[in-house]
Protein backbone atom coordinates (compact mmCIF):
# COMPACT_ATOMS: atom_id res chain seq x y z
CA UNK A 1 0.00 0.00 0.00
CA UNK A 2 1.33 3.45 -0.90
CA UNK A 3 0.26 7.04 -0.23
CA UNK A 4 0.45 10.31 -2.13
CA UNK A 5 2.60 13.19 -0.85
CA UNK A 6 1.64 16.84 -1.36
CA UNK A 7 3.44 20.03 -0.32
CA UNK A 8 1.67 23.37 -0.70
CA UNK A 9 3.79 26.54 -0.55
CA UNK A 10 6.12 25.05 2.07
CA UNK A 11 8.76 27.33 3.58
CA UNK A 12 11.53 26.51 6.05
CA UNK A 13 14.06 28.89 7.52
CA UNK A 14 17.05 28.41 9.81
CA UNK A 15 17.86 31.81 11.24
CA UNK A 16 18.51 34.16 8.34
CA UNK A 17 18.77 31.34 5.80
CA UNK A 18 15.61 30.33 3.94
CA UNK A 19 16.25 26.69 3.06
CA UNK A 20 12.92 25.97 1.35
CA UNK A 21 11.23 28.78 -0.56
CA UNK A 22 7.63 27.99 -1.33
CA UNK A 23 7.77 24.34 -2.41
CA UNK A 24 4.72 23.12 -4.32
CA UNK A 25 4.88 19.41 -5.08
CA UNK A 26 2.55 16.47 -5.63
CA UNK A 27 3.84 12.89 -5.76
CA UNK A 28 1.19 10.29 -6.68
CA UNK A 29 0.97 7.08 -4.68
CA UNK A 30 3.47 4.46 -5.83
CA UNK A 31 5.80 6.83 -7.68
CA UNK A 32 9.58 6.77 -7.16
CA UNK A 33 11.08 10.28 -7.16
CA UNK A 34 14.77 11.22 -7.05
CA UNK A 35 15.82 14.55 -5.55
CA UNK A 36 19.12 15.86 -6.94
CA UNK A 37 21.00 19.13 -6.66
CA UNK A 38 23.95 20.76 -4.91
CA UNK A 39 24.53 20.42 -1.18
CA UNK A 40 22.47 22.87 0.82
CA UNK A 41 19.74 23.19 -1.81
CA UNK A 42 16.99 21.91 0.52
CA UNK A 43 16.65 18.24 -0.45
CA UNK A 44 17.34 16.69 2.96
CA UNK A 45 15.37 19.42 4.72
CA UNK A 46 12.31 18.37 2.74
CA UNK A 47 12.73 14.80 4.02
CA UNK A 48 13.16 16.03 7.59
CA UNK A 49 9.86 17.91 7.30
CA UNK A 50 8.11 14.78 6.05
CA UNK A 51 9.55 12.83 8.99
CA UNK A 52 8.36 15.56 11.42
CA UNK A 53 11.96 16.02 12.56
CA UNK A 54 11.39 19.65 11.62
CA UNK A 55 8.25 21.71 11.29
CA UNK A 56 7.54 23.99 8.29
CA UNK A 57 7.42 27.72 8.95
CA UNK A 58 4.59 28.08 6.43
CA UNK A 59 2.59 25.93 4.04
CA UNK A 60 0.89 22.55 4.27
CA UNK A 61 2.09 18.95 4.03
CA UNK A 62 -0.50 16.28 3.19
CA UNK A 63 -0.13 12.50 3.14
CA UNK A 64 -2.90 10.88 1.10
CA UNK A 65 -4.78 14.16 1.33
CA UNK A 66 -4.56 14.30 5.13
CA UNK A 67 -2.83 17.36 6.56
CA UNK A 68 0.12 16.55 8.81
CA UNK A 69 0.21 19.62 11.04
CA UNK A 70 -3.44 20.71 11.06
CA UNK A 71 -6.82 19.04 11.44
CA UNK A 72 -10.45 20.05 11.08
CA UNK A 73 -12.43 20.91 14.15
CA UNK A 74 -15.90 22.40 14.01
CA UNK A 75 -15.50 23.17 10.32
CA UNK A 76 -12.23 25.04 10.89
CA UNK A 77 -8.60 24.07 10.44
CA UNK A 78 -6.73 24.12 13.74
CA UNK A 79 -3.24 23.03 14.85
CA UNK A 80 -3.09 19.25 15.01
CA UNK A 81 -2.93 17.33 18.24
CA UNK A 82 0.24 15.27 18.76
CA UNK A 83 -1.79 12.08 18.28
CA UNK A 84 -2.87 13.26 14.83
CA UNK A 85 0.70 14.12 13.82
CA UNK A 86 1.86 10.67 14.98
CA UNK A 87 -0.93 8.98 13.02
CA UNK A 88 -0.03 10.73 9.75
CA UNK A 89 3.69 10.34 10.41
CA UNK A 90 3.14 6.61 10.97
CA UNK A 91 2.66 6.15 7.22
CA UNK A 92 6.25 7.25 6.56
CA UNK A 93 9.54 5.39 6.96
CA UNK A 94 13.08 6.66 6.50
CA UNK A 95 16.54 5.24 5.92
CA UNK A 96 19.28 7.54 7.15
CA UNK A 97 22.76 8.27 5.85
CA UNK A 98 24.55 7.03 8.97
CA UNK A 99 22.52 3.88 9.76
CA UNK A 100 21.51 4.93 13.33
CA UNK A 101 21.40 1.31 14.52
CA UNK A 102 21.36 0.44 18.21
CA UNK A 103 24.90 -0.88 18.83
CA UNK A 104 23.86 -3.07 21.76
CA UNK A 105 21.16 -4.90 19.76
CA UNK A 106 21.56 -7.69 17.21
CA UNK A 107 20.41 -7.16 13.63
CA UNK A 108 17.25 -9.12 14.43
CA UNK A 109 16.40 -7.01 17.45
CA UNK A 110 17.21 -3.73 15.66
CA UNK A 111 14.56 -4.61 13.08
CA UNK A 112 12.02 -6.16 15.48
CA UNK A 113 12.10 -3.42 18.12
CA UNK A 114 9.77 -0.86 16.49
CA UNK A 115 7.13 -3.34 15.21
CA UNK A 116 6.96 -4.72 18.73
CA UNK A 117 6.86 -1.50 20.73
CA UNK A 118 5.22 0.90 18.25
CA UNK A 119 2.86 -1.39 16.34
CA UNK A 120 2.14 -3.62 19.31
CA UNK A 121 3.17 -6.92 17.71
CA UNK A 122 4.06 -9.79 20.00
CA UNK A 123 7.73 -10.68 20.39
CA UNK A 124 7.25 -13.72 18.15
CA UNK A 125 5.36 -11.75 15.46
CA UNK A 126 7.91 -8.93 15.46
CA UNK A 127 10.85 -11.30 15.19
CA UNK A 128 9.19 -13.25 12.39
CA UNK A 129 8.62 -10.03 10.47
CA UNK A 130 12.23 -8.98 11.15
CA UNK A 131 13.52 -12.30 9.77
CA UNK A 132 11.46 -11.84 6.61
CA UNK A 133 12.85 -8.38 5.88
CA UNK A 134 16.42 -9.24 6.82
CA UNK A 135 16.18 -12.18 4.45
CA UNK A 136 14.79 -9.84 1.76
CA UNK A 137 17.90 -7.62 2.00
CA UNK A 138 20.25 -10.60 1.97
CA UNK A 139 21.08 -10.76 5.66
CA UNK A 140 19.20 -13.87 6.69
CA UNK A 141 22.47 -15.33 7.96
CA UNK A 142 23.34 -12.25 10.09
CA UNK A 143 20.39 -12.21 12.48
CA UNK A 144 22.50 -12.55 15.62
CA UNK A 145 25.29 -10.20 14.56
CA UNK A 146 25.79 -6.86 16.30
CA UNK A 147 26.35 -3.71 14.22
CA UNK A 148 30.00 -3.63 15.24
CA UNK A 149 30.52 -6.91 13.40
CA UNK A 150 28.82 -5.79 10.18
CA UNK A 151 30.24 -3.91 7.20
CA UNK A 152 28.88 -0.49 6.28
CA UNK A 153 26.83 -1.98 3.47
CA UNK A 154 25.37 -4.60 5.80
CA UNK A 155 24.51 -1.96 8.39
CA UNK A 156 22.70 0.07 5.76
CA UNK A 157 20.75 -3.00 4.66
CA UNK A 158 19.72 -3.57 8.29
CA UNK A 159 18.54 0.05 8.27
CA UNK A 160 16.46 -0.61 5.16
CA UNK A 161 14.98 -3.78 6.69
CA UNK A 162 14.17 -1.86 9.88
CA UNK A 163 12.24 0.79 7.94
CA UNK A 164 10.45 -1.82 5.80
CA UNK A 165 9.38 -3.78 8.87
CA UNK A 166 7.06 -0.90 9.78
CA UNK A 167 5.37 -1.40 6.39
CA UNK A 168 5.32 2.31 5.51
CA UNK A 169 3.27 3.74 2.69
CA UNK A 170 5.96 6.33 1.94
CA UNK A 171 9.69 5.53 2.17
CA UNK A 172 12.36 8.22 2.34
CA UNK A 173 16.04 7.59 1.57
CA UNK A 174 18.52 10.30 2.54
CA UNK A 175 21.91 9.83 0.84
CA UNK A 176 21.97 6.24 2.02
CA UNK A 177 25.15 5.34 0.09
CA UNK A 178 27.25 8.42 0.84
CA UNK A 179 28.86 6.92 3.96
CA UNK A 180 29.73 3.63 2.23
CA UNK A 181 32.95 2.51 0.62
CA UNK A 182 32.54 2.52 -3.19
CA UNK A 183 32.56 -1.27 -3.48
CA UNK A 184 29.59 -1.52 -1.08
CA UNK A 185 27.35 0.98 -2.88
CA UNK A 186 26.11 -1.36 -5.62
CA UNK A 187 24.47 -3.87 -3.29
CA UNK A 188 22.45 -1.20 -1.48
CA UNK A 189 21.37 0.45 -4.73
CA UNK A 190 20.24 -2.90 -6.10
CA UNK A 191 17.92 -3.40 -3.12
CA UNK A 192 16.47 0.06 -3.71
CA UNK A 193 15.93 -0.75 -7.40
CA UNK A 194 14.04 -3.89 -6.43
CA UNK A 195 11.88 -1.95 -3.96
CA UNK A 196 11.06 0.64 -6.62
CA UNK A 197 10.12 -2.06 -9.13
CA UNK A 198 7.63 -3.60 -6.67
CA UNK A 199 5.49 -0.45 -6.61
CA UNK A 200 4.34 -1.19 -3.08
CA UNK A 201 5.46 2.17 -1.64
CA UNK A 202 5.90 5.76 -2.66
CA UNK A 203 9.67 6.38 -2.62
CA UNK A 204 11.50 9.70 -2.30
CA UNK A 205 15.26 9.40 -2.71
CA UNK A 206 17.88 12.09 -2.08
CA UNK A 207 20.95 10.90 -3.95
CA UNK A 208 24.22 11.86 -5.63
CA UNK A 209 24.12 8.60 -7.60
CA UNK A 210 23.06 10.11 -10.91
CA UNK A 211 22.93 6.92 -12.97
CA UNK A 212 20.82 5.28 -10.29
CA UNK A 213 18.44 8.26 -10.27
CA UNK A 214 18.17 8.18 -14.06
CA UNK A 215 17.51 4.47 -14.37
CA UNK A 216 15.58 3.64 -11.21
CA UNK A 217 13.24 6.57 -10.58
CA UNK A 218 10.10 7.61 -12.43
CA UNK A 219 10.72 11.28 -11.92
CA UNK A 220 13.62 13.55 -10.99
CA UNK A 221 13.48 16.94 -9.25
CA UNK A 222 16.46 19.28 -9.43
CA UNK A 223 16.76 21.54 -6.39
CA UNK A 224 18.60 24.85 -6.39
CA UNK A 225 18.64 27.36 -3.51
CA UNK A 226 15.51 26.03 -1.85
CA UNK A 227 13.41 25.78 -4.99
CA UNK A 228 12.51 23.04 -7.45
CA UNK A 229 14.17 24.31 -10.62
CA UNK A 230 13.30 21.30 -12.78
CA UNK A 231 10.77 18.48 -12.52
CA UNK A 232 10.19 15.81 -15.12
CA UNK A 233 10.41 12.15 -16.11
CA UNK A 234 13.89 10.95 -15.20
CA UNK A 235 15.01 9.96 -18.73
CA UNK A 236 14.04 13.41 -20.03
CA UNK A 237 15.66 15.35 -17.19
CA UNK A 238 18.96 13.56 -17.71
CA UNK A 239 18.94 13.49 -21.51
CA UNK A 240 17.35 16.86 -22.28
CA UNK A 241 17.10 19.09 -19.19
CA UNK A 242 14.98 22.17 -19.77
CA UNK A 243 17.12 24.38 -17.51
CA UNK A 244 20.72 25.36 -18.27
CA UNK A 245 21.53 25.15 -14.55
CA UNK A 246 20.38 21.52 -14.47
CA UNK A 247 22.64 20.68 -17.42
CA UNK A 248 25.56 22.48 -15.76
CA UNK A 249 25.06 20.46 -12.59
CA UNK A 250 24.70 17.14 -14.40
CA UNK A 251 27.75 17.76 -16.56
CA UNK A 252 29.82 18.51 -13.47
CA UNK A 253 28.74 15.57 -11.31
CA UNK A 254 28.51 12.91 -14.01
CA UNK A 255 31.90 13.75 -15.50
CA UNK A 256 33.38 13.80 -12.00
Amino acid sequence: MSASVTLENVHKRYGEVEVLRGIDLHIPAGQTVALIGPSGSGKSTLLRLLMTLERPDAGRILIDGESMWTQEQGGQEVPARPSHVRKVRGKIGMVFQHFNLFPHMTALRNVAEAPRHVLGLSKEEAEQRAREYLDMVGLGDKLDQYPGNLSGGQKQRVGIARALAMRPEVMLFDEVTSALDPELVGGVLEIMRELSARRTMTMIIVTHQMRFAERSSDRTLFFESGRILEDGPSPEVFAHPAQARTRQFLDAVIEA
